[in-house]
């Protein structure tokens, strides 16, 4: 029997949360829990987030752009891959209060507080309506608004995260993203482009 779509969808989410969550562990329990080891845990599964939000990010303009079976299945799964964004942020703020409960002082000025925050409630809300109840109870319309949006906001919001305040500090895993989020942008617009000019024009009544 096929599994509904809510049930892949919240199946999708708590994978994806509960495999970050236990290779999280297993490495601050190989490690030993210190401020560095929690810091590179939180990259690795920012960084790892962030590259399946740029391929849910150019899924669509791909399938546009391409029309191949790889990009038909990956505009299939599209929704499934923001949904395991999601987990693995879930499980990303899980280590977030940790680095807080270790070092006070990261939470007392961190930036996570204002900007990560309105963040996380984009990632919850578009998490949230996901599923088939609450998206139909906001309409179509304001979905549409709430997940275009969303999608350009968070690429916008991690991609800032990614750049380094000096060229010594650019690692090649941020470089990598940061190209790789460029191209997804690139490929947006070239694929709105081609949609404007293949679509009809109206003739003058």
């Amino acid at each position: 029997m096929a599994m509904t779509s809510n049930r892949r969808t919240a199946t999708t989410f708590f994978v994806a949360m509960v495999l970050t969550c236990l290779a999280a562990a297993a490495y601050l329990l190989t490690t030993g829990i210190t401020d560095d080891s929690i810091s590179l845990a939180l990259r690795i599964s920012g960084r790892f987030a962030f590259l399946i939000l740029i391929v849910a990010f150019a899924a669509r303009p791909l399938q546009q752009l391409v029309k191949a079976p790889w990009t038909a299945k990956l505009l299939r799964n599209r929704r499934q891959l923001g949904v395991a964004f999601a987990g693995i942020h879930i499980a990303h703020f899980g280590l977030i209060l940790m680095r807080i409960n270790h070092v006070p002082e990261f939470g007392a000025g961190s930036p996570f507080s204002l900007s990560g925050a309105f963040t996380y409630v984009v990632i919850l809300a578009m998490l949230i309506t996901s599923f088939s109840g609450p998206a139909r109870a906001i309409g179509p319309k304001a979905w549409k608004v709430l997940h275009k949006l969303g999608i350009f906001f968070l690429v916008a919001a991690f991609l800032r995260t990614q750049l380094p305040s000096t060229m010594a500090d650019l690692e090649l895993a941020n470089g990598l993203l940061i190209v790789l989020a460029t191209a997804a942008l690139i490929v947006r617009v070239s694929a709105f482009v081609a949609n404007r000019r293949n679509a009809p024009t109206r003739q003058p009544q």
